[in-house]
């Protein structure tokens, strides 16, 4: 029994280095049972599911049959059927397990959906497109993220200049530690589309990214709510910021998480460390999806205005 393999589709050649990076894709809670989201990572296209024992999968968006995207399919629970061929692969392992054309026969070994490393922390799954071998460990935690007490002061923050574009630290290939200090709660912000490299959106940030985590001071329109003059902003490598309040709001913090879709289009992931609850907590986080769109639609403008800027920045 012969079946047409597609020729598989390679990640961009300038994000080769960021293969055995760990990034976030989604927010857990968007990755619903009996539904497949369809998003991308470094130009690769994939496919996420939850099957019903819990269990997030990250596959390459196509089915091995005739490519077909995977992301239109059926999420049955314990499988992906594919919407073309009803060709179905097993959660976990990717393993081609029926075709409808050949109902009796087994399908070959050889045959299955290309699997991608995944992990589910912080509120987010997170992807790793390089090999990840079965027996692979759980990549160990990076050291903790600095606390506000001992964040670089503004004058010590990186520049645009020594903050190259797509680098990949030492220690890419572990999950990043997002410590949530004593007191405070985590919880994951709205995730916001940008169409810009992920470099342009870091340098934004490091000019500084301004917000309250007091809902006192957040009432009334934008242009009248109060925040602090600025906030200091770290960078922990190209890909994960923190912007953190000025002494008065120092038990406040947000971790920006970055994930490159492509060479320029960018998805902005937020982890908030604050304290509050109920109505309140809900008013500071409709606040920071009120500034991260701020902060997207001056850094589209900017690359508008500065077209051969943004594609400096993207094909360094």
């Amino acid at each position: 029994m012969a079946h047409e393999l597609m020729s598989e589709k390679r990640p961009q050649a300038s994000f080769s280095n960021g293969l055995d990076r760990w990034f976030p894709v989604a927010r857990g809670e968007e990755v619903i049972s009996r539904h497949v989201v369809q998003t991308q990572l470094l130009g690769q296209e994939i496919a996420v599911w939850r099957d019903d024992a819990g269990s997030v999968n990250a596959w390459e968006n196509r089915c091995p049959h005739r490519g077909v995207r995977l992301s239109i399919g059926f999420n049955t629970g314990t499988e992906l059927r594919c919407q073309y061929h009803g060709w179905r692969y097993a959660s976990g392992s990717g393993q081609c397990t029926f075709i409808p054309a050949h109902p009796t026969q087994k399908p070959s070994s050889a045959i299955r959906a290309g699997v991608y490393g995944v992990l589910e922390q912080y509120g987010f799954v997170w992807v790793r497109l390089g090999q990840q071998p079965a027996d692979t460990p759980v990549p160990p935690a990076a050291p903790a993220l600095p606390t506000a007490a001992i964040l670089p002061t503004p004058a010590t923050l990186p520049t645009p200049a020594t903050l190259p574009a797509l680098a990949i630290p030492a220690t890419a290939a572990t999950l990043p530690a997002l410590a949530t200090p004593a007191g405070l709660q985590a919880t994951s912000l709205r995730s916001i589309f940008v169409e810009a490299p992920a470099s342009m959106i870091a340098e934004a940030l490091l000019r500084g990214y301004r917000f309250s985590a007091d809902p006192s001071r957040l009432q009334g329109s934008p242009d009248e709510v109060l925040m602090s003059a600025a906030s200091v902003v770290v960078a922990h490598d190209a890909f994960t910021l923190t912007a953190t309040l000025d002494a008065h709001d120092a038990d406040a913090s947000v971790t920006f998480l970055l994930q490159p879709m492509t060479e320029s289009q960018t998805v902005i992931h937020g982890l908030l460390h604050a304290d509050g609850a109920g109505a309140d907590r809900l008013t500071v986080l409709r606040h920071h999806g009120s500034q991260m769109t701020a902060l997207r639609d001056a850094v589209e403008g900017a690359g508008r205005a500065s077209p051969g800027k943004s594609a400096a920045v993207a094909n360094p």
